[in-house]
């Protein structure tokens, strides 16, 4: 993929790391140079000119139907257009908090309210959606966000169509997730609204049980086989799921297709609309969770030899967060993050810095899809990554987390401040006033994100490490 000024994307963005990649595209996180403010970059993996007239058609329709669509429930596209090489990209903003998915593997079973509104919130993204014209054609919890305010966004529109359009996918052909979608679309019928109603069941089921449907079935065909022979196991009479409910995701998960609710309307119409300010705030504090976990597990990442001296993690209780920030910035996974490559982005086909060494593929293939996920990386890899990291960048890169902290992008500024915490210590050394700035900003971010047992012990072990400093008459 060209780009123009020396990684800047469009003459605009200024692209920063890797988010996520699917088979066809990837995402980046990205500096938009103009307005100041971070956004998310999908990128057509393929380039430009050398792309699959489908897969290249159907990206320019995500763009096309994302721009027809306007709620609060829906992610917002900013902006689209083409590098200089003529690779299409897509801006969209940057979603502060975790996937559906996330929550309910941290939290297991979601509270009834909660569910509701999550599913609310779902269901107006769809009657947006299919207000516009669209199926999205793969509603699951992760393509579903929700936010540290507690707002609830549906995003990933890479599969989604413009009803009676023509069909970018061949006979037989199926696309989007098997555990979530309907057996008409396994068949290979057109997709209907009530797909997408299917997919809205599946995430209420999930929400609800704790897990997935079809958690014991480990293969593709075992999954198409339940999904369109034996259907989503009913709820009714499910111990601790109230029979409305039941009977509503069982509705939504029929195997025939005309006996689901005919509209996200219809569906509204059998959920709770108000949202009481408890529920709101009982979602924040179990996003708020998610977010904490995942900037303890940037500590836990320091590898020992580079953990200040002293430091411990105890076992603290939950503790309530503070108001929750803007949606604004930073939708990272803090504990999936890879470390900061120094001249180029975590992907073989972007190049931003010229010719790449063995090395740096290897690092370019870092995952950042979760912790259960990442790759051990090999000494060769280590080193190239540690003696990227100078003094200068360091410093700007301390400037840059500070500022996210005060601003309360804390997601993004955890990530960062991992980064400083993994890298310094070997690239500056363990006593360098950066590496120490760095574990106490870290610390600082643990403690505004309610980890305070380990925010004290980071502080401790920081200040252990300045006074000792001082001793030598160096600090």
């Amino acid at each position: 993929m060209a780009t123009a000024g020396g990684g800047v994307l469009g003459d605009r963005y200024r692209l920063l790391r890797p988010l996520g990649a699917g088979g066809t595209s990837r995402v980046y996180e990205a500096e938009d140079l103009t307005l100041g403010r971070r956004v998310a970059v999908k990128v057509l993996a393929a380039g430009g000119l050398n792309a699959d007239p489908v897969v290249f058609e159907r990206f320019r329709r995500e763009a096309e139907t994302l721009a027809r669509i306007s709620s609060a429930s829906v992610v917002r596209v900013q902006d689209a257009g083409a590098d200089s090489g003529g690779t299409p990209f897509l801006v969209m903003e940057l979603l502060d908090g975790v996937e559906l998915l996330t929550l309910v593997e941290r939290e297991g079973a979601l509270p009834v309210e909660v569910v509701e509104t999550v599913a609310v919130s779902i269901c107006r993204g769809l009657e947006a959606v299919h207000e516009a014209g669209v199926v999205h054609r793969d509603v699951k919890p992760s393509n579903v966000m929700v936010t540290r305010s507690g707002r609830v966004v549906l995003h990933d529109f890479g599969l989604s169509r413009v009803l009676d359009n023509t069909p970018l996918t061949g006979v037989g052909d199926v696309v989007g997730t098997p555990r979530h979608l309907p057996p008409e679309t396994m068949r290979g019928a057109s997709p209907r609204p009530t797909a997408d109603l299917y997919g809205l069941g599946t995430c209420m089921y999930t929400m609800l049980t704790g897990r997935e449907p079809f958690t014991d079935e480990e293969e593709v065909a075992g999954i198409v086989f339940q999904v369109v022979d034996v259907g989503v196991p009913r709820l009714a009479g499910t111990p601790g799921i109230p029979e409305r409910l039941a009977a509503l995701v069982d509705a939504l998960t029929e195997r025939d297709v005309v006996r689901r609710p005919a509209s996200a309307a219809e569906v509204l119409d059998a959920l709770p609309l108000g949202s009481a300010p408890e529920t709101t705030q009982l979602v924040r504090d179990m996003v708020a969770r998610c977010v904490r976990d995942q900037a303890v597990a940037s500590v836990h990442q320091v590898a020992p030899a580079l953990v200040p001296d002293g430091f411990t993690v105890p076992d603290v209780p939950d503790v309530p967060e503070s108001p929750a920030a803007p949606d604004a910035v930073g939708a990272p996974d803090a504990a999936a993050a890879p470390a900061e490559t120094p001249e180029y982005l975590g992907n073989p086909q972007v190049t931003l810095g010229g010719p790449r060494s063995t090395a740096e593929q290897e690092a370019a293939q870092w995952p950042t899809t979760g912790a259960s996920d990442r790759l051990a990386l090999s000494g060769t890899t280590q080193q190239m990554v540690m003696s990227g990291m100078t003094e200068p960048k360091a410093t700007s890169r301390l400037r840059e987390a500070v500022t996210l902290v005060h601003r309360g992008d804390l997601q993004e500024a955890v990530r960062i401040l991992g980064t400083l915490a993994r890298v310094c210590p070997t690239s500056l050394g363990r006593d360098h006033p950066t590496t120490l700035a760095a574990q106490f900003w870290q610390a600082m971010c643990l403690s505004r994100l309610g980890a305070g047992g380990e925010a004290v012990a980071l502080f401790s072990a920081v200040s252990e490490r300045c006074e000792a400093e001082r001793g030598t008459g160096r600090g």
